[in-house]
């Protein structure tokens, strides 16, 4: 993805790149709420119970499947009461799709981690992403065009997303189902076990990318451009923790105590570090090199958002240990406070300092984070019957322990 926005920012216009900045944002926000918690609950359910594998995944994945038309179905009736020009709104539509194919496909996804089948993960992805950049590289290099680029991301997310559908089949195929999540009202473990997981990852989502949406409101589409350009790169650097932990998840979910977290959260932050002062000194070159010499403007926050980068790595951790633990109340209501705060801090810096100000903004909130879920987390260690759930899996019913 972070290649393709370097193509794109090169081949396109500074307004067509910031529309697929917004159309792109739009959809994976989309997928987001589509989502709403259930695939990390459905891998801490069957990394904690693989027992009852084929049962969870035949639970939820009608849900997860019905959860992501209905978002699919609200986008696009935002975008016809909006009256979105049809030159944008084809784009978004295209993206939304393919958002919304890859939301299932992530589905599926943690289904495999949960069993520790991350092998499989890793081949659809490199499938699919290899699929991605020879077709949206190639359509941008032969006509730069945003529904074109949209179309190229579409295809492979729809392949993949049967290829691992029909994996997913395979493999629960060959598990007993098990009459222990049947047992239980799904409304109840929805709202119990899914939905404050769910809030918390859409206002996670909200913060992260909101500032995309207010800089285009109070400073116009080619400052997001220039934002966005920039913090791709950042985003791009944030896969390396990520893989770390979607490998290490079911680990943190079967914890007794911090000692795994702070294993993982060590090396992750330290090499965060490393890299976010080697780039910070080398920003003036390296933005240039790699969009040209338009993006240069976009060096200062490109400074201010390596400074986060640490933060983000050490937070991943963090809110995959609170989730595996089932402090998913816990994690909804920081992710509440930092988007408030979040929204504050952008109020009163976009209009001031443009796309610095929303930079700033995003590193002050990783830091609300950071003492969010280590206040959290340090509150659930000096209370063992907090750690009871996860003590000694498998165990009851998620919901009888909830």
């Amino acid at each position: 993805m972070f290649v393709i926005s370097v193509v794109a920012a090169r081949q396109l216009t500074r307004d067509d790149f910031g529309l697929f900045a917004l159309a792109s944002t739009l959809g994976w926000l989309g997928a987001v709420a589509a989502d709403f918690g259930i695939q990390v609950h459905l891998a801490r359910a069957v990394s904690q119970h693989p027992e009852s594998g084929k049962d969870l995944l035949r639970r939820w994945l009608p849900v997860r499947i019905g959860t992501g038309l209905a978002a699919l179905m609200l986008a696009w009736l935002a975008i016809v009461v909006l009256g979105v020009s049809p030159r944008s709104a084809l784009p978004m539509l295209y993206f939304m799709l393919a958002y919304a194919a890859g939301g299932l496909t992530d589905c599926l996804y943690y289904f495999f981690r949960g069993l520790d089948r991350t092998d499989l993960e890793s081949t659809f992805t490199l499938a699919q992403r290899g699929g991605m950049f020879v077709l949206a590289v190639a359509a941008l290099l032969w006509r730069p065009d945003v529904a074109l680029l949209g179309q190229a991301m579409l295809v492979p997310a729809l392949a993949t997303l049967l290829m691992a559908g029909y994996a997913a089949w395979r493999l629960a195929s060959g598990m007993e189902v098990t009459v222990r999540a049947a047992a239980s009202p799904l409304r109840r473990e929805f709202l119990e076990s899914v939905a404050p997981i769910g809030v918390g990852i859409l206002l996670s989502a909200l913060y992260f990318r909101i500032d995309v949406f207010l800089l285009e409101r109070w400073s116009g589409t080619t400052e997001v451009a220039l934002y966005n350009a920039v913090f791709r790169v950042v985003d791009a650097l944030r896969l390396f923790p990520a893989a770390v932990l979607a490998v290490a998840l079911p680990v943190l979910c079967r914890a007794g105590d911090l000692k795994p977290l702070v294993r993982l959260a060590a090396p992750l932050t330290a090499a965060a570090c490393g890299v976010s002062v080697v780039l910070w000194l080398t920003a003036s070159w390296v933005v240039p090199a790699i969009y040209g010499a338009p993006y240069a403007d976009a060096v200062p926050p490109f400074r201010t958002l390596l400074l986060a980068l640490p933060l983000m790595a050490i937070n991943y951790a963090l809110t995959q240990q609170l989730i595996g633990w089932h402090g998913q109340r816990a994690y909804a209501a920081i992710c509440a406070a930092a988007l408030a705060f979040n929204l504050l801090l952008n109020w009163q810096l976009i209009p001031v300092l443009g796309m610095t100000g929303a930079a700033w903004s995003t590193l002050w909130t990783e830091v609300v984070m950071t003492v969010g879920c280590g206040v959290a987390l340090t509150r659930m260690v000096n209370a063992p019957a907090a750690l009871a759930v996860v003590a000694n899996s498998p165990a009851p019913p998620l919901q009888e322990r909830a």
